[in-house]
């Protein structure tokens, strides 16, 4: 272990002119532990640096605080919670690939003078089959009519399907059900996914474009 050596106490820098003059352990800007208390407390410039002192310490046991918080949350929330918030993140992430497009299955475009609400429209439902709930070749954007009042607005998403993307497309969301027969994920992996889904937004609000495949496979569940 290196042993400090005795240095004058000679202010330096804010605190310049101040210091005993005598040979001791330096602790800041020059001072000894005694001294770099006194210019803390009876200078103008060590006031400026105790406040920005406590501003940090105080900063720091509030980010401390929210980050003990947080975790806290994250460990009483179910699983069920978990699966809501990584779906709201792929939803969101749906409608701005999809921002240029009207209504997967009645081709409503929202420039009229009334309109409706944007949804993420699954072809298989999550109720139906929630092992698909989060793949990308399984949610297009819809209109809040067709999705929420018409049921999904089945056969119309199809042939929307169909009109915009071809025949293929539709094919490979039928065989959706017989390539993935069961999904489980558990609580850990979910925020994980969560956190790549965040990732994925924030890059494609700042201009980047993904493919649904592309998507699918950052994503890292299908």
């Amino acid at each position: 272990m290196i042993k400090k050596k005795l240095k004058v106490c000679r202010g330096i820098g804010k605190a310049k002119d101040y210091g005993c003059g005598d040979d001791k352990l330096i602790h800041k800007y020059g001072l000894c532990t005694g001294c770099f208390a006194k210019w803390l407390y009876n200078s103008e410039e060590g006031q400026q640096v105790l406040k920005k002192s406590v501003l940090r310490a105080k900063g720091k046991v509030r980010t401390d605080n929210k980050i003990k918080h947080n975790q806290a949350r994250q460990d009483i929330k179910k699983k069920a919670e978990f699966e809501k918030d990584l779906q709201t993140e792929v939803n969101t992430i749906v409608r701005l690939i999809d921002v240029d497009k009207g209504c997967i299955s009645c081709g409503h475009g929202w420039k009229e003078g009334w309109t409706r609400q944007a949804h993420a429209g699954h072809y298989y439902s999550v109720g139906s089959d929630p092992t698909l709930r989060f793949n990308f070749f399984n949610i297009w954007k819809q209109c809040s009519i067709c999705n929420n009042f018409k049921g999904g607005n089945e056969r119309a998403y199809a042939d929307g399907i169909i009109e915009r993307y071809g025949k293929m497309t539709l094919l490979r969301m039928n065989g959706l059900k017989a390539k993935y027969k069961e999904i489980h994920l558990a609580k850990h992996e979910l925020i994980e996914k969560i956190k790549i889904a965040r990732k994925i937004k924030r890059a494609i609000k700042s201009g980047k474009d993904y493919t649904r495949d592309e998507l699918n496979d950052q994503l890292g569940i299908y």
